[in-house]
């Protein structure tokens, strides 16, 4: 399964300004996304809106919490940095999330980045998939699947 861009543009707000220090715009007027069980670590967390980080062509969004905006997480389509990442859904998640085809799951992973670009990484074992039609997601836990937590985002230099 893979993330089609265009469909993450689709589900996006489109603030005037998404900086890191700050996020504009009206939360009246986001597509609201809905985690029903919450995210690991943030249980209580369940209504976020997706925003564009940086410019127009930066393939990264901000999950952020509609009802605590200063919770955010920094995503991104995983085949900008790992083309051959797949992901094989149990059908619980896709019972749950009531998807009728893989076209329907948006994938994201959260990246953990910090002032040094050659330090970010990527949570593997965790992504998120988002059905685009119900706006339904969930943090999807590949267990059995050899992904990591903190896979590096650039390869280390030898």
């Amino acid at each position: 399964m893979t993330a089609d861009v265009s469909t993450l543009e689709t589900l996006e707000a489109t603030p005037e300004d998404a900086s890191p220090g700050g996020m504009a715009g009206d939360a009246e007027s986001t597509a609201e996304l809905t985690f029903r069980r919450g995210l690991p670590g943030f249980p209580g967390e369940r209504h976020f809106t997706l925003v564009r980080w940086g410019e127009d062509d930066s393939p990264y969004s901000l999950l952020v919490d509609l009802e605590s905006p200063e919770l955010r997480f920094l995503v991104a389509p995983p085949s900008i940095f790992f083309p051959s990442y797949e992901v094989d859904l149990d059908d619980a998640t896709v019972s749950n999330l009531d998807l009728r085809s893989a076209e329907e799951a948006l994938l994201l992973i959260i990246i953990s980045a910090t002032d040094r670009a050659e330090t970010a990484t990527a949570n593997l074992l965790g992504p998120l998939v988002i059905n685009t039609r119900t706006r339904q997601g969930v943090q999807a836990i590949l267990a059995e699947s050899g992904y990591g937590t903190r896979v590096p985002l650039m390869p280390v230099a030898a």
